[in-house]
């Protein structure tokens, strides 16, 4: 009588995986009934016995794949300044990384998403031009002193706008308005941002009762 099945290949192994044409070492085994069941460089992923050929036993085309660290130095939602934008304020709405490679270099670039506090208005960055409030912020309050006039008459305008001017915002528009300020105002505790939280409540109450008289 033959003994217990034993798994084709041992922890360490290097084999390719046919279904990928991709090269790994395996890193666990583990096994289901009668079926042995492969783990490739800690993945998680599980590849049956049949998929998977020793690297020198394997006479096909292989894919070369690298693994890429990429460092996202700041997050989305987070408020920063901009080099050559001077006291404008900008807030991290996306982030992506475009990968270049060429015979004998590569690199990766990693661009940022903004958009301006006080109009709303996108830009694309490199993140080497993204200067985090938390790294001065001593020259961050006097940058945010600097627009405090502008910014408050710009959404008040929209709060509050005269016949004639342009549509209301909506509420998805005034709810980032109150997330803006409100973050401004933890950041600085200057009351007029609290003023500006306030008065964007109010227009979300006069949204909501129109809309439920209607």
């Amino acid at each position: 009588m033959s003994g217990p099945k034993r798994p084709k290949f041992s922890v360490g192994d290097i084999v390719v995986n046919t279904l990928y044409g991709t090269v790994g070492t395996i890193t666990d085994i583990q096994q289901s009934d009668d079926t042995f069941l492969y783990e490739i460089n800690h993945s998680r992923s599980l590849f049956m016995e049949h998929m998977l050929v020793l690297l020198s036993d394997f006479t096909g085309d292989l894919w070369i794949t690298e693994e890429i660290e990429v460092e996202l130095p700041f997050f989305l939602g987070e408020i920063v300044r901009v080099r050559d934008y001077g006291d404008h304020l900008f807030k991290v709405v996306g982030v992506r990384t475009e990968i270049y490679r060429y015979h004998g270099e590569g690199w990766e670039e990693t661009i940022y998403e903004l958009k301006r506090l006080i109009d709303g208005w996108e830009i694309e960055v490199h993140m080497d031009d993204m200067i985090p409030l938390a790294d001065d912020e001593e020259t961050s309050i006097i940058l945010i002193q600097n627009i405090v006039q502008s910014a408050p008459m710009k959404a008040y305008a929209l709060l509050s706008p005269a016949e004639g001017e342009a549509k209301l915002p909506s509420i998805d528009e005034l709810l980032d308005m109150y997330n803006d300020y409100k973050f401004l105002y933890e950041w600085f505790r200057d009351e007029r941002y609290k003023q500006m939280m306030e008065t964007v409540v109010e227009r979300l109450q006069m949204m909501a009762n129109y809309h439920n008289r209607n």
